[in-house]
């Protein structure tokens, strides 16, 4: 197991991440250097238990390794990202299932959060059928956490007025994977491709239910999984902004405007572009961290978790994603017409960007709860 700092080790990933990030974009799939390098150094396994050979490192360090690993390439921080679910899991699930989840410990988690996939009780389990369109990193993975519906004769079994959603921690070998990833125009090296299966039995011990009390009863494991993932899907927007403005400012040094004749770095419209990023960018990354850090406080004391801490928590959040997609379009705006082109660091990054903010679109009532708590009324958010 890599003990080392992982901010450290994400940064030292860098080189070869970056140099293979346009490989993985053209097979709309990581290439396996990256995998096996990624893997090895502990960043699939952040969230996962010790016992497995996880990390468990504290939330501020996996925001900040996920953000150094987006700026290389953010197809690699959403392996990470979606690996997440599957480590926390791990906590819930018994001894004999944890070990094999994590029979090769440096392997990514297949992911989907898209419960529109059906599960019916039988003995000892759940029959487990349906499509999950976009599942990130399958063929890389050994196992896939996939969520769905439970169904009874009558319809959807109803929990608290709710249908009831499991986690299905289901082998990759007894999924059918289609390959429908590579017309991606955004995110194409996370190889998000469908899965299907059809009549699938799933162990009870493998149908978790979110929230359910941890087996390993430690801090990480204790509370909601959103209250301390959700911040990760903005690292990865952060990381794309810091990738952004590194690739504009070396490009902004070497052209001169074919309009002006003068060169780009000269002109003020760019050095006041390039300096709001790099204050957005330094802006969003401390209130994350920061608001992350009061909220990993009171778990680490063993403290209920106030309204108003996971209101900053999930406003730093949205903000952070937000600033950082707009910014990042200013960037593109301001760039040469080479940005323009398909394949080009900046193209990448705003399509990139806009397609990590649409993956947190079906969360955004966090956002709008965080600000009804901030005003002192209810959250409309029933997971908040």
């Amino acid at each position: 197991m890599n003990t080392a700092c992982p901010v450290e080790v994400a940064k030292s990933l860098y080189p070869l991440i970056s140099e293979k990030r346009r490989e993985g974009e053209l097979r709309a799939r990581l290439v396996p250097e990256v995998v096996e390098a990624a893997g090895s150094a502990g960043m699939f396994r952040l969230f996962a238990p010790r016992e497995v050979g996880g990390l468990e490192v504290t939330p501020r360090q996996a925001f900040l390794a996920t953000a150094e690993i987006a700026a290389a390439d953010p197809a690699v921080s959403w392996y990470m990202v979606n690996s997440i679910p599957a480590c926390m899991a791990a906590a819930v699930v018994p001894d004999a299932e944890r070990g094999a989840l994590f029979a090769e410990p440096d392997r990514n988690f297949g992911f989907s959060a898209v419960a529109l996939a059906t599960a019916k009780a039988a003995p000892g389990g759940y029959r487990l059928s349906g499509s999950w369109p976009v599942v990130t990193g399958c063929e890389d993975s050994r196992w896939c956490a996939l969520m769905a519906r439970v169904v009874d004769e009558d319809g959807p079994r109803l929990v608290n007025g709710r249908p009831e959603v499991r986690l299905f921690l289901v082998p990759t070998e007894r999924v059918e994977i289609a390959q429908t990833w590579q017309h991606a125009a955004a995110m194409r090296g996370t190889g998000s491709n469908q899965v299907d299966v059809t009549d699938l039995f799933v162990a009870e011990a493998l149908a978790t239910i979110p929230g359910s009390p941890p087996r390993i009863d430690r801090p990480l494991f204790r509370n909601p999984a959103t209250v301390l993932t959700l911040p990760i899907f903005a690292a990865v927007a952060v990381g794309v902004l810091q990738g952004a403005i590194a690739a504009a400012s070396q490009e902004i040094t070497t052209k001169i405007s074919s309009i002006t004749g003068r060169a780009l770095k000269d002109q003020a419209e760019i050095q006041i572009i390039i300096a709001d990023a790099t204050a957005a960018l330094r802006a969003i990354r401390a209130g994350c961290t920061e608001t992350y850090e009061a909220v990993w406080e009171l778990v680490n004391r063993g403290e209920p978790l106030s309204g108003v801490a996971k209101a900053e928590l999930y406003a730093s959040s949205f903000y952070a994603g937000d600033v950082a997609r707009d910014m990042v379009g200013r960037l593109y705006v301001k760039g040469s017409r080479a940005a323009f082109m398909q394949g080009h660091p900046l193209e990448r990054c705003l399509s990139n960007v806009h397609a990590i903010i649409a993956a947190i679109e079906a969360r955004r009532g966090f956002q709008q709860s965080a600000g009804a708590v901030l005003l002192g009324a209810e959250p409309v958010e029933p997971g908040f």
